[in-house]
């Protein structure tokens, strides 16, 4: 045999056991080499077979609740500095009309508005005499849409991982704003990957209007003529026993409908139970300067404590 065809075929030799090598090691038995392979080979989701999902987030409804909290604070501000107007409503997704402003306060409103809410631009209603839009300013939506797909993202993710599958994939997808898609090899039941993504819910803090927990969604609606404010909602909860041999009671409350914070606003979070000084440093430490503000005006709003803005408007981040 010509000698270079004889290291040609050692070397092709080598380079297959070796390659052998790296796929199984060194196994003892069948079942190590089964093993090695099923632990070294990863087949895709087109070998393998699994579930495949293309998920469309939500951001307009992020946008939408910026909106209403927004449309909320402004309301609470103008009364507060006894600014009048007619009508304060939501447009659109983005823009919020308040309707024959006081044509003396105009400009206190607009400064007030402008220095309160960074992000939003104030301008002459079209046809409107004594009419204003309060209109979120582009930057501020493109930074909501990416927060929310960021959190999107991550959620599921997490969410995934509880699947105990390998190498699963998350990722946005295609060209749109909101999709993103989610691959998982060998998990073979859809309803099952739906259902862990879709568990769970989003961080939202409201005011309780009335701390009077009610034994029904009825007797609450009752407490107030079977008629509840514009700003007001019922929602289920559980309040607490006053001993450790009673049972936690269901009871209904009556909360304000817009959150004050939500968990986009939330820079950071731990398990602590505290109350008082313990706020301030949340509001502090884990809340957005935007976030902040809110919270202070919603609590002043709730205790009537002017010192409330100073105390937690200060940034210690």
């Amino acid at each position: 045999m010509n000698s270079n065809l004889k290291w040609k075929a050692l070397f092709i030799v080598a380079v297959i056991v070796i390659c052998i090598f790296g796929l199984v090691g060194l196994p003892k038995s069948i079942a190590d080499v089964k093993s090695n392979f099923g632990n070294r080979i990863k087949l895709g989701l087109d070998l393998q077979g699994g579930t495949h999902l293309i998920l469309q987030v939500q951001v307009q409804e992020a946008i939408s609740q910026e909106t209403d909290q927004t449309l909320d604070h402004i309301t609470t501000l103008l009364r507060d500095k006894s600014i009048r107007y007619d009508e304060i409503r939501k447009l659109s997704d983005t823009q919020i009309l308040v309707h024959n402003l006081a044509s003396e306060q105009a400009g206190s409103a607009r400064n007030l508005i402008n220095d309160q809410f960074p992000d939003w631009d104030v301008s002459p209603a079209p046809g409107e005499p004594s009419g204003y839009l309060v209109t979120m300013k582009q930057t501020r939506i493109v930074n909501i849409q990416q927060q929310t797909m960021d959190q999107a993202e991550e959620t599921i993710r997490r969410r995934i991982d509880a699947l105990g599958l390998r190498e699963p994939l998350v990722a946005p997808y295609g060209q749109g704003e909101n999709e993103i898609i989610v691959e998982l090899p060998g998990e073979g039941d859809p309803n099952r990957a739906k259902s862990v993504i879709q568990a769970g819910g989003q961080l939202e803090l409201h005011l309780v209007l009335d701390t009077t927990p009610y034994q029904s969604e009825v007797a609450a609606l009752a407490a107030r003529g079977g008629v509840l404010p514009p700003n007001a909602q019922i929602v289920q909860g559980k309040s607490s026993a006053s001993s450790s041999s009673q049972p936690v009671a269901e009871s209904w409350y009556v909360i304000d409908r817009v959150p004050v914070v939500t968990g986009r606003d939330l820079r950071s979070a731990t398990a602590v139970r505290r109350s008082g000084a313990y706020l301030k440093s949340l509001a502090r430490n884990c809340l957005s300067a935007p976030a902040r503000k809110t919270l202070a005006r919603s609590l002043r709003r709730l205790h009537r404590t002017p010192r409330a803005d100073t105390t937690l408007g200060r940034s210690g981040c």
